[in-house]
């Protein structure tokens, strides 16, 4: 068996995932790094992203984050996302539409007094390119 420790990976809404992982891959963000056994502690905040990893059993997975915040110690890891979504229960057509209804609010909001939503939109149209980038590489049970 491989070296592994405990992710853990919450979002505002419940627990998704509770298991040993061989390693995993974030969105930080000053650029993309990798978290194997063992690694130094850190705190790194995470923009929207996708997040690969290996499980304890070496299988691979991938999750689509809305940004959040990922920390490590004594070889055990907490992600805890503003959003996510593992990349296998995405539904392209839903993510098309969510695309197209964030385009919509982005355009709509153009004037400076709405800058927060615009920015809000701005990270629904980001987070939802990410989610039909992520779905179109998933191999469908």
């Amino acid at each position: 068996m491989a070296a592994t420790y405990n992710l853990q990976i919450v979002t505002p809404e419940r627990e998704i995932f509770n298991a040993p992982v061989e390693s995993i891959r974030l969105p930080g963000m000053d650029g993309s790094f990798g978290v194997l056994r063992n690694h130094a502690p850190i705190v790194a905040a995470l923009d929207a992203g996708i997040v690969y990893m290996i499980d304890g059993e070496i299988r691979h997975q991938s999750l689509v984050i809305g940004g959040g915040f990922f920390q490590m110690a004594n070889n055990k890891a907490i992600l805890l996302a503003d959003s996510a979504q593992f990349t296998h229960e995405i539904d392209p057509q839903a993510v098309s539409e969510e695309e197209r209804h964030a385009r919509s609010q982005l355009e709509e909001k153009l004037g400076p007094e709405f800058a927060a939503q615009r920015e809000a939109a701005a990270a629904a149209l980001k987070l939802a390119q990410i989610k039909q980038r992520a779905s179109s590489t998933v191999n469908r049970p």
